[in-house]
């Protein structure tokens, strides 16, 4: 298949590598310094934390869209990203093409929905980090794998993917997705926060009681709206507050998987906070309290959470501790 990255960064890169590897014809779509450094590098270099080490060359290293047609795109943007591509992504439907919307999240969709045919609009999950290193090095430093909306074209990418020790999963529900994803995804920023590698985090109580927090929140707005989550961990979404909020000594035990990680691995926003970008705070748990509003739930610890990376994007230093108090 004729397939295209649109807005190809970390995790575009990794997927556009693995795509690439599968036996399609992939185009990135990225900025002109993503394309230099894979023509420098002669190739994206893809690893990761269990021993994952190919190098590959895409079909295309595209800066600005022309008349190309494509059978599939993977949007993988930051969510505050979609609405000013919106031209770019209707011209890629008019010309064939199924979109797939990879943020995490909620509501960014909502951005670009009215502008673009439904009937082409799908969506997909990058549920594990990867970290961007020099030389067109992506690294995928926690555990997980792809899941996508259930079409014909991913059908036959996740049979792909799967042949080359990549499974990926199929939903046709893509809401209890999200919804499940958004409850691990509400660390991303408490580990901006933390300014510490995740696995660094996850081993301090106090931090992982906070993230406890925040998730109850997120699941009393989710019981609200009725939604059940997906479950991506070894135990049910309803539990998970609880096995974060145990002592250490039962924690470290019971949680070896989630630790099983890069030691080095940190979140996506970590990365925004480093590079002064704009981060995706308002489709996370900055969703989390608006949601909670409309329904009358009180959701103060992702609000605090949210006030504290709104500082970190202006600049400012915060501390640890305010997010230890009541």
């Amino acid at each position: 298949m004729q397939l295209a990255i649109y807005g190809a960064g970390s995790t575009g890169c990794y997927l556009g590598g693995l795509l690439q590897l599968c036996g399609h014809e992939v185009s990135l779509v990225c900025r002109p310094r993503i394309r230099d450094s894979i023509v420098a590098a002669g190739g994206i270099t893809l690893t990761d934390y269990s021993g994952q080490n190919e190098k590959v060359m895409p079909t295309g290293l595209i800066t600005q869209l022309a008349d190309e047609t494509f059978d599939a795109v993977f949007v993988t943007l930051k969510c505050h990203q979609l609405e000013a591509a919106a031209p770019d992504l209707k011209q890629l439907t008019e010309n064939g093409a199924q979109l797939f919307f990879m943020q995490n999240g909620l509501g960014s969709l909502d951005l670009v929905r009215h502008q673009l045919p439904s009937d082409s609009l799908k969506q997909g999950i990058t549920p594990f980090n990867i970290l961007s290193l020099d030389n067109a090095h992506f690294h995928r430093g926690t555990e997980g794998t792809f899941l996508f909306h259930q079409t014909s074209v991913t059908e036959q990418l996740a049979e792909q993917l799967g042949a080359i020790g990549f499974p990926c999963q199929l939903h046709t529900d893509m809401q209890s997705v999200i919804y499940g994803k958004l409850l691990l995804n509400l660390n991303n920023a408490l580990n901006a926060v933390a300014d510490q590698p995740i696995k660094t985090q996850l081993e301090n109580r106090k931090l992982r009681r906070v993230y406890a927090a925040a998730q109850r929140e997120w699941l009393a707005v989710a019981a609200a709206e009725g939604v059940e989550l997906v479950q991506f961990t070894a135990v049910k979404p309803s539990l998970m507050p609880a096995i974060l909020s145990l002592p250490n000594w039962i924690f470290l035990r019971l949680a070896k998987a989630m630790l099983d990680i890069d030691p080095l691995a940190r979140s996506s926003m970590w990365e925004d906070i480093q590079l002064g970008r704009k981060t995706e705070i308002e489709f996370l748990n900055e969703a989390v309290v608006r949601r909670a509003e409309i329904l009358g739930i009180d959701a103060p610890v992702n609000r605090k959470i949210s006030a504290l990376i709104h500082s970190l994007e202006q600049g400012e230093t915060v501390s640890l501790d305010s997010l230890y108090k009541p």
